[in-house]
């Protein structure tokens, strides 16, 4: 028998692809901003239970993904459907996260919670 052990890394691998998903979709619109803060709140949920130490360091991967979703969380709406800007940041982020070989997005400061 096997024991799992879900470490951060393995944690934000994982949740990436979801991330970006949802991300992609309000985007496009798809669907509604507040559904994107139920599954960033589910996701911030998981990651409280997950043992983890605050002084690992973070990989360029990391913080690209919690600069992602620092982003969504607390830009506006608003800001999100018209920043041309900032939707440009937001792409350059998710095809990180998906292509991981691409350069690191420039100003990405994500930080753990």
């Amino acid at each position: 028998m096997s024991i799992y052990i879900l470490t951060p890394e393995l944690f934000i691998k994982q949740k990436a692809q979801q991330l970006v998903y949802v991300v992609n979709q309000l985007m496009k619109q798809a669907i509604p901003f507040s559904e994107v803060h139920i599954i960033l709140w589910d996701i911030l949920e998981e990651w409280n239970r997950l043992d983890k130490e605050d002084s690992d360091g973070l990989s360029d991967f990391e913080r690209v993904f919690w600069h992602l979703f620092y982003t969504i969380q607390f830009e506006t709406e608003c800001d999100l459907a018209n920043n041309k800007h900032l939707r440009l940041a937001i792409d350059k982020c998710c095809k990180y996260l998906q292509q991981p070989d691409l350069p690191t997005p420039a100003g990405c400061v994500g930080v753990r919670p």
